[in-house]
């Protein structure tokens, strides 16, 4: 576990496996110890590696994760849906309804909403760029703020790769 804070959204906290990234959580002014350590040296350099990217893509200057993500947790619909999203380029939105028919159903949006408020490792997958079909933000799992403030971020760092 590892503990970052990136000026713009806060204080984060990461779990890692050996296999990857687990778990992000922004933490949003929650009391937290001081965690346990992690297991081996790959999951440090899993750990130091995703609070790095985090970094560079809060100023602009990182458009793609390279970090590894530990998906063991995740299955089913849920997993479909989290590996269609992360297609979705920076800086550019996919409403739920649009995500739904990428996976076959159309009228599975709401579906796709309850499964991207399970992303274990918000950013690194971008359920942030999922809105609803109006354009209005719809929901997200660590709050509407931190998915504006997102938003705010690729947009400000062009929204082209």
């Amino acid at each position: 576990m590892a503990f970052v804070t990136i000026p713009v959204l806060g204080r984060i906290r990461i779990t890692a496996s050996d296999a990857g990234v687990k778990g992000i959580t922004f933490l949003r002014g929650r009391r937290h110890g001081a965690g346990g350590g992690a297991s081996c040296a790959a999951t440090h350099l899993i750990l130091d590696k995703a609070a790095k990217e985090l970094r560079l893509y809060a100023r602009h200057l990182l458009k793609d994760f390279s970090v590894p993500v530990d998906m063991t947790a995740v299955s089913g619909f849920t997993r479909l849906v989290l590996e269609e999203v992360r297609r979705v380029r920076y800086g550019r939105t996919v409403s739920y309804q649009q995500l739904a028919s990428a996976l076959g159903s159309a009228r599975a949006a709401r579906a796709v909403g309850n499964s991207l408020g399970r992303n274990p490792v918000p950013i690194i997958i971008p359920c942030h760029r999922v809105v609803r079909a109006n354009g209005s933000l719809g929901g997200f799992s660590s709050g509407v703020e931190i998915k504006k403030k997102l938003l705010r971020i690729e947009k400000a760092g062009g929204g082209r790769t």
